[in-house]
């Protein structure tokens, strides 16, 4: 009996040990799959969420007499992961019905979503479906308020899909109702640290400090979230929905198919464009007539002139290929309403640039805190004549000054309004003002009587402004350097007023080609044989705009030759004097200079055997100019001063040798600076990161040494702030030969001696 008894525990035990063992397993398999899709942060939280049908409406009660708004924020699933930049559209259609269950109102409302993709980006991250994580788009909201709601107890909402990748949509009702608090400060520090935290989210757009108008509205009402009338998973379906906070949402509310948010939209007054950093093959998805589009090329460097592009139509529908682009601008135009989606040769997709504005108006003023001494940038948009008044208070509020602006308002032929139903309204071009603020002033205020947007950016004047220069277009990461933007946005102090009374302005932005300007203006270079003893002439390749009217060639430009034979003696002897022919060898003596009846005998078998290049002064096309480098030393200040104040400063940088890492450039501009609003601006210290230096656009003429490696040139323009020029300063992080040209609308009678040196 003692036997049968302890086989009886020990079956019972091991029984027991399998069920837990089993169950463990499983609850093992359901925590794995129920991780989310990107790393759980402390501001995470975990949401209720109902499925809508399309054949079935869920209705939702709400009390008719305590309800001030509704909102239904709404998010697309997915079965499988899609790609991130594709809309996805989708539409829930609203019924309001009384008690009686009669229909007072009946809408559609259209929403586009993408695919959200990481905890970064604030946004909805996962949802739970039989312990199964699916993919979720960027949630979407719309408002029903309490005109709409007069009569109404009632709410049904159904789903309408517009894609094919659509598994589904989930939704959250909230209705605003009051709260009873007659200390509205005491009540919000009641509130536990967590819900405060969460209501901040909420209530707040972006970064926005929350106001006393925000906390008001956080504790006199409250957001009560409706559940929908039936039993759950009989009625409804719900699930859990993973999200971080701030919680930001796009609003689209209209009755209408909406536009691709995401798409090239063109027209016949509206044209689109996008720069192609890396060459190869660009695939296009293009809805609209085919043949009334028109896709250009542009050299942003204009050294070559526009080319048309032709589109190839591949097998898929309505997709198309630009077959070996080169690094540029691309322009789409368009006679009828066309549509594009465009991808790179990895097939990224290209996105377009956008931009938020205040609409400003009599009624409502941009209103900022600015910091002592900052510069600051305008962007205005409105019609033409339309007066803008920017005016400056300090610490008191008291006002100090007031600058006026009157705009010329012509048609943006590029950017274009994104309505709140995703149609493009044609707006203004973008016109720039700058102001350098005093040391008293605190705030700033933007104002008009007629109808503008309005943008502001802000620096402090003594900042660096970092940037990366190729000699083509480039997107370049440097682990050494950083680039830094010269401006950066700022936000208004009433920012939540213009978000209430939807006065933001999202602008779509697109870069236009560069206008074709033919400079009367010359180069000259400056001597800095006093400052920089060291010197040598080079040979540099000059690649002039295609558009530059060609001038007389002088004697310090050269060609090269293939045959000697190409050259024609000169009958006039001044001419013939003056006439050189210079020899690069790969072998020493690396350079040679001959006067034209000078040439050795074997000159024709060097040029035949390739061992030597020749170049002359003489005949057309003499595209490489003789020009005098100065040696610069590491960490040597080279400091200029001006006696006439110059359009601009050309600086040219070239190395003996290859350089592994990017040259460093510093540059200063000293002077005194205008403090009234002007219509262009110079940052003072600029730091260049230059790269991929080219062997094959100079050589030096040096009999030991004639490899040249050249840098993309800097181009330092003189703007109209600057009332007096003091002196500009260079330093590099590396030895470098440089030359430094004036650009000047005066020309000089006569030539500067050492282009026409020869060593």
């Amino acid at each position: 009996m003692y036997y049968i008894k302890w086989l009886l525990k020990i079956t019972f035990w091991l029984v027991l040990l399998i069920i837990v063992f089993w169950f463990g397993v499983r609850f093992y398999f359901w925590l794995q799959s129920a991780e989310p899709m990107a790393q759980r942060s402390d501001k995470e939280t975990r949401s209720n969420v109902h499925w809508l049908h399309s054949d079935k409406a869920l209705v939702y009660n709400f009390s008719p007499s305590r309800t001030y708004n509704l909102r239904i924020l709404s998010n697309a699933i997915f079965a499988q992961q899609v790609e991130f930049d594709k809309p996805i559209n989708y539409a829930i259609e609203y019924t309001l019905l009384d008690q009686d269950n009669n229909q007072l109102m009946q809408k559609v409302y259209h929403h586009a979503s993408k695919l959200a993709l990481d905890a970064d980006q604030q946004q909805v991250k996962q949802i739970i479906e039989n312990k199964a994580a699916l993919s979720v788009s960027s949630g979407q909201s719309f408002y029903i308020n309490s005109e709409q709601l007069t009569n109404a107890s009632r709410i049904a909402l159904r789903v309408i899909p517009e894609d094919s990748s659509l598994k589904g949509v989930v939704v959250r009702i909230h209705a605003k109702t009051p709260t009873d608090t007659d200390d509205i400060n005491s009540a919000w520090l009641k509130l536990p640290v967590e819900w405060r935290e969460r209501t901040i989210a909420y209530h707040t757009i972006g970064a926005n400090a929350i106001t006393t108008r925000e906390i008001h509205n956080a504790v006199t009402f409250d957001w009560l979230k409706l559940a929908p009338q039936g039993v759950p998973d009989i009625d409804f379906k719900a699930d859990t929905l993973y999200e971080t906070l701030p919680y930001h949402v796009l609003t689209y509310d209209f009755g209408a198919q909406q536009l691709d948010l995401d798409g090239f939209y063109t027209v016949q007054d509206l044209s689109a464009s996008f720069r192609v950093y890396e060459g190869g093959d660009i695939t296009a998805n293009i809805k609209g007539n085919i043949a009334d589009i028109n896709i250009t090329w542009y050299d942003l460097k204009q050294r070559e002139k526009p080319k048309k592009l032709t589109l190839e139509k591949l097998e898929s529908p309505n997709t198309y290929q630009l077959l070996n682009t080169q690094p540029g601008l691309i322009v789409i135009q368009s006679k009828t309403m066309a549509q594009s989606s465009w991808f790179l040769a990895d097939t990224t997709p290209i996105s377009p640039l956008h931009s938020y504005y205040y609409g400003i108006d009599e009624s409502l003023s941009a209103n900022y805190r600015v910091a002592p001494n900052s510069d600051i940038n305008f962007q205005f948009r409105g019609a033409q004549g339309a007066l803008i008044s920017v005016s400056l208070f300090n610490t008191q509020k008291q006002l100090i000054e007031t600058h006026q602006v009157k705009l010329q308002g012509q048609q943006a032929l590029f950017d274009r309004i994104i309505t709140p139903d995703t149609l493009r309204s044609v707006t203004t071009d973008s016109e720039r003002f700058y102001l350098r603020l005093p040391s008293n002033a605190a705030f700033l205020s933007i104002s008009s009587k007629e109808t503008i947007s309005a943008k502001m950016q802000a620096r402090q004047a003594h900042f660096h402004y970092q940037t990366v220069l190729c000699e083509a277009l480039c997107q370049v990461d440097l682990p050494e350097f950083t680039e830094i933007d010269a401006w950066f946005s700022q936000q208004a102090q009433n920012d939540f007023t213009f978000t209430e009374q939807q006065k933001m302005l999202n602008v779509r932005l697109f870069e236009p080609p560069p206008e074709i300007e033919v400079k009367q203006t010359f180069h000259y270079g400056r001597n800095l044989i006093d400052i920089l003893p060291r010197s040598n002439t080079a040979l540099i390749k000059t690649e002039p705009k295609y558009f530059d009217p060609i001038d007389p060639p002088k004697d310090f430009n050269f060609r090269p030759l293939k045959n000697l034979s190409e050259i024609t003696v000169p009958n006039d002897p001044i001419l013939l004097a003056k006439s050189r022919v210079v020899e690069l060898s790969s072998s020493a003596p690396f350079y040679t200079e001959y006067a034209l009846n000078d040439l050795p005998d074997d000159a024709p078998l060097r040029i035949q055997s390739k061992r030597s290049h020749f170049y002359t002064n003489l005949g057309s096309n003499r595209s490489w100019a003789k020009q005098r480098l100065f040696k610069l030393k590491a960490g040597q200040s080279l400091e200029l001063s001006f006696d006439k104040r110059p359009d601009s400063i050309v600086i040219k940088l070239y190395s003996d040798n290859e350089q592994d890492t990017p040259l460093s450039v510093d540059t200063h501009l000293h002077g005194h600076f205008s403090k009234k609003l002007t219509d262009e601006y110079t940052i003072s210290k600029k730091r260049y990161a230059l790269v991929k230096a080219n062997e094959n656009k100079a050589f030096l003429l040096h009999p030991a040494q004639t490899s040249l490696f050249s840098y993309p040139s800097i181009t330092i323009p003189i703007n109209n702030d600057i009332e007096l020029l003091k002196k500009f300063t260079i330093k590099t992080d590396q030895d470098v030969w440089v030359s430094v040209l004036e650009e000047t609308s005066e020309q000089q009678k006569q030539a500067k001696w050492w282009l026409y040196e020869a060593n």
